[in-house]
């Protein structure tokens, strides 16, 4: 029994998932939306894709109370899908795929992480397969969905009165606070340079689009090397040019990096404070 394989290509959810994540990253950093456009075309009323998603979001968020109720739910669910317009299914998801290679480059878009991807590719095997095609590998995905739903019994803890009490001021009143924060936050980083701001604002514009902040490090690192080794060459201290050396060299791991995390951008501030302290030295 040949093993079945998940295609991102043929999963409703996850191309959903992608598109939000790509107008997140697009409200942010204030550009034209494009992603809302392709967002309402193929997800607006009465499309088939949208009626798929609707079906996706209720195994993705019921919740179950036994592992019985959650196999009864699925077969379901999987019951409804089985009554879609399969050819305007298949149409319609041909030609998002099709536009968001156009728009932008779909390998790319497929890199973004997804946290809920497992259980978004075991509702997709379900839905495109049989029991008859691989029962062992279906009935990991039932797991799957079912792991994701299950009711876990909770110890109650108690409210935030501090919480409770800021859901329940007037809209206005949340919105000087928020501000009031965001002021904090600036007054706290007021230290940073341009260049380490620019690279923040890349982090938290970007950070749910993993190509684009990749090739945003791959574009700055270069030139942080070259500071660096601009700036240790007057340096009479050999110390201090063996550690840039070194330095320099780390930079190339983090160039060639896949997937940016927060500690690599940490990591890439500290070499800015570096470059400035050698400005500084000389």
């Amino acid at each position: 029994m040949k093993k079945l394989k998940h295609s991102k290509y043929k999963n409703t959810g996850i191309l959903f998932e992608m598109l939000v994540r790509k107008l997140t990253s697009e409200t942010l950093s204030s550009n034209k939306s494009v992603t809302i456009d392709i967002i309402k075309k193929y997800f607006g009323r009465n499309t088939e894709l949208s009626k798929e998603l609707q079906l996706y979001n209720a195994l993705l968020k019921e919740q179950f109370r036994s592992e019985a109720q959650g196999l009864d739910y699925i077969r379901t669910v999987k019951a409804a899908h089985g009554k879609l317009n399969k050819t305007a299914l298949n149409r319609q998801r041909y030609n998002l795929v099709k536009e968001i290679s156009d728009k932008f480059v779909f390998e790319n878009m497929s890199k973004m992480h997804i946290s809920n991807y497992k259980v978004l590719a075991s509702i997709n095997m379900i839905f495109e397969h049989e029991e008859t095609d691989n029962p062992k590998q279906l009935l990991e995905c039932k797991n799957a969905i079912i792991d994701n739903g299950i009711i876990v019994e909770r110890v109650k803890t108690e409210k935030d009165p501090v919480m409770e009490n800021f859901a329940a001021q007037p809209k206005e009143m949340r919105l000087l606070t928020y501000k009031l924060l965001i002021d904090k936050f600036n007054e706290k980083y007021s230290g940073l340079d341009e260049a380490q701001k620019r690279l923040l604002n890349q982090y938290i514009t970007h950070v749910n689009d993993t190509e684009t902040l990749r090739e945003y490090v791959q574009k700055v690192i270069p030139s942080i090397k070259k500071q660096l080794a601009d700036l240790a060459t007057p340096v009479d201290d050999k110390v201090i040019k063996i550690k840039v050396q070194k330095l320099s060299e780390m930079l190339c791991n983090v160039e060639n990096l896949k997937t940016i995390k927060e500690s690599h951008i940490l990591s890439l501030l500290r070499y800015y404070d570096l470059i400035r302290e050698l400005k500084e030295v000389k």
